[in-house]
């Protein structure tokens, strides 16, 4: 092994020193069988040839280098033999459990993201709890099957059956980068969500509404146990609720600091006795600046991992939805519209989604999309999207039988295809194979007005989860989703077949 791969351990005995061992045990008894040799000739020299003992000596020395010989040569190939034969099966005892341990992360999409850097890896570099050396990589292998000995001494377990969940883990990309990010995944399956938009489309006040309900509403009514990840996003979620309280919001600034991330996240355990292993959720609030200004202090590379992305739309920012419906918002929700052009930012969105994924638009199209069309309590633009427009569709197309977030969706595509937007529709169709698109309210009335009235909020991340996680899925998700979206066509066409 390099000294790159080398780890503060003791290698097991069947990996070093049984070897030695064995070559020993061998040079040993070669050595005894020489020096009787040897014994016997050295008598020889003594007596002479013309001494029956001299004669004796050099016949027992030629006996024992020729018979002798022999004999240890097939001692040692019997013990090479039989040594070799149980080594074999320790080894194959070995792939077994790593097979096993690997297999089961596998199976269970277990693995790590790291907050700071937002790199994957399945296993993270771990600490000894008594001395803080770093294992890099603590799977059954030459240091131990099970246990591994900390070259201070300490048991470390190496796989997730025997408690290496509860190590202290640090991220090994940000260790090369000179600074430690501890990590509290402990071996549970991530969902992640990243939320994306340009500035001021309202990112935050939805993570906020969403997190609110789902935390002290959903959860709690579904029977699940929600633990922050560390005491950091425990405060973040302090924030939500404030900010949920008195109605406001705050803007995801991209720090100057370079060596600071371009996005936050929001992260929680998802406990329940039918969930094993437990959920570990990331909503990522991304900065806004980094859709418009094309500049981020870090690659997003979650976007390799996530489950599923939500795309935040401002409506006001389209023009004719501006003309049409600004002389009914109030000032504060006029200086709050997103200025950012959408087909510019859902551009920049794509080539960095690109970028990340490998330049593979085959990679792209597997991450489900959900876009959420915010704000609507504003200027009464929820008509477009209200139950009533539901009802009125579905009983318009009775056959169809179409669930009311099927409806939605289609009046969403149906709204930004009459309001000059069938460019982007189209573009986000061809581009994404799981698409949705969902009306939202975050607030649910002008910011700093009271307490939010969220509406629409649960949904894009229910669907998110129905793709994803389908037993998680099961204990949460009440709405239905159709597996390929609606036009006006399909729904005309099922009319005339019937």
């Amino acid at each position: 092994m390099s000294k790159k791969n080398a780890q503060p351990a003791k290698k097991s005995y069947f990996f070093g020193q049984g070897y030695k061992d064995i070559g020993d045990a061998i040079r040993l008894s070669w050595r005894k069988n020489a020096s009787t040799a040897k014994k016997y000739y050295d008598s020889f020299t003594e007596k002479g040839l013309m001494s029956f003992k001299g004669i004796f000596k050099l016949f027992c020395a030629l006996s024992v280098v020729s018979f002798g010989t022999v004999f240890f040569a097939l001692i040692s190939l019997v013990m090479v033999a039989v040594v070799s034969l149980f080594f074999v099966l320790v080894y194959i005892g070995f792939s077994a459990v790593w097979l096993f341990d690997r297999l089961y992360l596998m199976r269970k999409k277990i693995f790590t993201a790291c907050n700071e850097c937002k790199s994957k890896f399945l296993i993270p570099t771990y600490l000894c709890p008594d001395c803080g050396a770093q294992h890099t990589n603590l799977t059954p292998g030459m240091y131990g099957i099970l246990r591994r000995t900390c070259s201070c001494g300490r048991k470390l377990p190496t796989a997730f059956f025997n408690g290496r969940k509860k190590l202290q883990a640090i991220c090994p990309n940000c260790l090369q980068r000179g600074r430690t990010t501890y990590l509290n995944d402990r071996e549970s399956r991530p969902l992640c969500i990243p939320v994306v938009g340009g500035r001021s489309v309202g990112k935050t006040a939805y993570i906020t509404a969403f997190a609110k309900r789902f935390i002290e509403f959903v959860a709690p009514q579904k029977g699940l146990e929600i633990e922050f990840y560390n005491q950091a996003k425990e405060d973040i979620y302090g924030e939500i609720k404030a900010d949920f309280a008195h109605g406001s919001t705050r803007m995801t600034a991209r720090p100057q600091d370079l060596s600071q991330t371009s996005s936050v996240s929001l992260s929680f355990f998802i406990k329940h006795k039918s969930l094993q292993p437990e959920r570990l959720v990331h909503i990522y609030d991304i900065a806004g600046e980094v859709f418009t200004n094309n500049d981020e202090n870090e690659v997003q590379q979650q976007y390799e991992y996530c489950q599923g992305i939500i795309f935040m739309i401002d409506p006001f920012a389209i023009p004719t939805v501006r003309a049409q419906y600004e002389s009914q918002l109030t000032p504060e929700d006029r200086a709050g519209i997103g200025k950012a052009d959408i087909n510019g930012v859902i551009n920049v969105f794509l080539n960095k989604l690109r970028e990340v994924t490998g330049l593979s638009d085959q990679k792209m199209a597997k991450v489900p999309l959900a876009v959420v069309i915010g704000k609507t309590d504003s200027a009464n633009l929820v008509e477009n999207f209200s139950e009533e427009k539901v009802e009125e569709l579905q009983m318009l197309y009775p056959l169809a039988q179409l669930n009311a977030n099927d409806a939605v969706d289609y009046l969403c595509r149906k709204f930004l295809r009459e309001n000059e937007m069938g460019g982007f529709v189209n573009a986000i169709e061809m581009k994404f194979s799981e698409n949705r698109f969902f009306a939202a309210s975050a607030i649910g009335h002008t910011r700093n007005a009271g307490p939010y009235n969220p509406k629409g909020v649960l949904e894009p991340v229910e669907w998110i989860c129905s793709l994803a996680d389908k037993r998680l899925a099961s204990l949460w998700v009440s709405g239905q989703y159709g597996k390929t979206p609606v036009d006006e066509r399909a729904l005309a066409g099922k009319e005339a077949q019937a």
